[in-house]
């Protein structure tokens, strides 16, 4: 039986759409892109997402690099709203997340980042070199509201989806106080220990809205330790994770 178990899962559509890397200054130093994907291959995730802070470098690097591994590199990004919401964004093709990138460079803060109180921004080549250290403050708002940012992602294409909803800093509900049904964004991430706690699956809503998670991993070794399963095997890319969530907001 358990033979039969391992085998099962093994077939599973294992996803994990929120990975920092080092580019964010909270993530372990020897986050690189190729690393992060070396990792998530050795413990079966088939689609994966690297969302750093206001920072889209390492997950195209990370989308040009699955292109010759078994693996699916969904470009994202971690957005910090002006309301100091998280808000995650996702896209079919790395040309979007580079608009989205305009957007991001012209509304940081004019500060750099102090590397010695938030930690350093370690920038990785597609070899898994050190090229750089990126002195920008992106641990912080943008001065962008989260509508707006919303309504962009929209316009290139974009899914907005406001990150680990549940959680009592940098959240939805933490910084606005409520969830709003008739809102633009579409769909919420809960913390992985909601996930668990709540039982929750792929199809499930709140207030509507569909639900996923992520391991939000900041080192290593919590790669693979959480993910989200498709039992259905109907979420492979960007394209398909679009319309699942569209299927399932259709059916409320």
């Amino acid at each position: 039986m358990e033979k039969y178990i391992a085998c099962w899962r093994q077939k599973l559509n294992r996803i994990d759409l929120h990975i920092h890397s080092a580019l964010s200054a909270c993530c372990a130093d020897e986050m690189s892109p190729i690393v992060i994907l070396e990792q998530a291959i050795q413990k079966n995730l088939k689609v994966v997402s690297i969302t750093d802070h206001n920072n889209v470098q390492h997950s195209i690097l990370a989308y040009l690099l699955c292109k010759e591994k078994p693996i699916c590199v969904i470009p994202g990004v971690e957005l910090t709203t002006k309301e100091e919401v998280h808000l995650l964004a996702y896209f079919s093709d790395i040309k979007e997340l580079l608009e989205l990138e305009k957007k991001i460079h012209y509304s940081l803060p004019k500060e750099k980042n102090n590397s010695s109180i938030l930690g350093y921004q370690v920038c990785y080549n597609l070899e898994g070199e050190i090229v750089g250290i990126d002195d920008s403050l992106r641990q912080t708002a943008l001065n962008l509201g989260m509508d707006y940012l919303i309504d962009f992602i929209h316009s290139i294409g974009g899914i907005a989806i406001p990150a680990h909803i549940d959680k009592n800093r940098f959240s939805l509900l933490s910084q606005l106080g409520f969830l709003d049904p008739k809102e633009k964004f579409d769909a919420v991430e809960v913390s992985k220990f909601t996930w668990e706690k709540e039982d929750f699956y792929l199809g499930n809503t709140w207030n509507g809205f569909p639900v996923i998670s992520g391991s939000d991993s900041h080192n290593l070794k919590d790669i693979g330790l959480f993910c989200i399963e498709d039992n259905n095997e109907e979420i492979n890319d960007f394209i398909t994770l679009k319309n699942s969530i569209i299927r399932i907001k259709n059916k409320q």
